[in-house]
């Protein structure tokens, strides 16, 4: 089974550069060749940085998709469809207006696809994609593993993205996050993290943890930041703002 992973920019004219300063790896793609089950050829296309080969053969094409990027999501995914090649679309813009995406899309993901990932691949393998694949609970992310090696031959800035949360106890009624997570939160264990970081820190000059609130759980977070010190790294995350009340 031949796979296409696309990350869909937020649309550029033909030929024009994209912004430099946002040409870092994507989580997305390589959270998803992670949790591909073997057997399957992966072809990973980002379109910030390259023309996406429509006519390369593959059986199955996924697309995550945010709210800014859908547009050009939705266009990628019509060229795919054009040729009779069935698209999957899942990510926050998905779980958001799902009947929107799946007008655009064979299968549409809503939730985290951490148990859902292998289920969709199963199901494209025999020819019965379903039309929504939904995750009921806040799956566990101990097993999560980026398969960086979609990468290779990019061009990415020197920033090693990881995620060290996901999701935010705060309620704030402007925030997609807390509407799509229901203001909860899930770790990765520390250890997880931390090895993680010690494999990429020969090749990073800066670390940024992509969580959507690094000290949505202060406690939790000072131990992981004390962790961190040994490994001598330069890193950078979002936080709300209470914790600048907190003077340790």
């Amino acid at each position: 089974m031949k796979l296409a992973l696309i990350h869909p920019c937020i649309g550029r004219r033909p030929g024009e550069k994209y912004i430099r300063t946002w040409q870092m790896e994507p989580l997305p793609p390589a959270a998803l060749a992670g949790l591909t089950p073997p057997g399957v050829k992966i072809r990973f296309h980002d379109d910030r940085m390259e023309e996406i080969p429509f006519d390369e053969p593959a059986d199955l094409v996924a697309i995550s998709v945010e709210t800014y990027t859908a547009r050009r999501a939705y266009q990628i995914a019509s060229e795919y469809r054009r040729r009779g090649v069935p698209v999957v679309m899942g990510g926050f813009h998905a779980m958001l207006c799902p009947d929107e995406v799946a007008q655009h899309a064979e299968a549409v993901v809503v939730g985290e696809a951490e148990e859902l990932w292998p289920r969709v691949i199963d199901d494209a393998r025999h020819g019965i994609l379903q039309k929504f694949y939904r995750q009921a609970a806040r799956p566990s992310l101990a097993g999560l593993r980026m398969d960086r090696s979609i990468f290779e031959g990019k061009r990415y800035l020197p920033i090693g993205l990881v995620e060290a949360g996901r999701g935010c106890h705060f309620k704030c009624d402007f925030c997609a996050v807390q509407t799509v997570f229901s203001a909860t939160q899930t770790r990765r264990p520390s250890e997880a993290v931390l090895e993680e970081i010690r494999l990429l820190k020969n090749q990073k000059k800066l670390f940024f943890f992509v969580d959507d609130n690094v000290t949505s759980n202060l406690e939790q977070a000072k131990d992981f930041f004390r962790a961190l010190i040994p490994l001598r790294i330069r890193w950078v995350s979002q936080s709300s703002i209470n914790a600048a009340h907190d003077e340790e």
